[in-house]
């Protein structure tokens, strides 16, 4: 690698990393990319250079992270048979959002719709390409799970709508700081693993009825 591209880098990594720090001790619209810039002590100009808005530099550490923790997950994807390896999955994926719960305020962040309207093109495309690498994951150990029921994509679609709707409730659980404000408060851990049982049971049932509605209707 060029010398130029080396510091190139250097650069982008202390600016994504002093944009943590800043997320971590400030609300994302506080967070200016001045401050960006003196906390690197590095020109602003120079921080347009590698992203051109603080959204992208936003969006940027969430896909980095996101990616690191896909690559985790399909390692786990295949440690165990197909319904083993989906609980294993899901709970790691808790654990991997309790481990950084500036992640979990992050991507809450990112899925609103006013910011993906002001992100630009080239990043709103990476975050559908992420998302589809996702959805091919658990969709591909639906099929194995449920390989007796013959899922067709359709019916893995509807199914992990249900589950996106629990990992995005587990995920805005993390980001608010857990249960310790509760009359009745729970250990995450405990917390996980009752969510990882409604979500199995879920899917049990509605793969059931989805392809019972189906046969209905033929």
């Amino acid at each position: 690698m060029r010398y130029q591209d080396q510091l190139f880098q250097q650069r982008e990594t202390a600016l994504l990393e002093a944009a943590r720090q800043l997320f971590q001790s400030q609300s994302w619209d506080r967070v200016t990319i001045a401050e960006v810039a003196r906390q690197t002590g590095i020109g602003k100009g120079t921080v347009y250079k590698h992203f051109p808005s603080k959204e992208a530099l936003f969006a940027r550490l969430v896909l980095d992270r996101s990616r690191m923790h896909l690559i985790e997950l399909q390692t786990l994807s295949h440690s165990a048979p197909a319904p083993e390896a989906m609980r294993r999955m899901i709970r790691r994926a808790f654990e991997q959002l309790l481990a950084d719960p500036l992640q979990a305020q992050l991507c809450l962040h990112c899925d609103r719709p006013a910011f993906q309207e002001r992100l630009e093109p080239p990043y709103r495309e990476q975050f559908l390409e992420l998302e589809a690498e996702y959805m091919a994951l658990f969709s591909e150990l639906l099929q194995n799970s449920f390989a007796g029921l013959q899922l067709s994509d359709e019916h893995c679609q509807h199914l992990l709508w249900g589950v996106e709707a629990c990992i995005n409730g587990v995920m805005t659980r993390i980001a608010s700081g857990g249960f310790e404000h509760w009359a009745d408060p729970i250990a995450f851990d405990a917390y996980f693993e009752r969510v990882t049982d409604f979500i199995i049971a879920g899917l049990h049932g509605q793969a059931a009825a989805l392809l019972a509605a189906a046969a209905t209707n033929e």
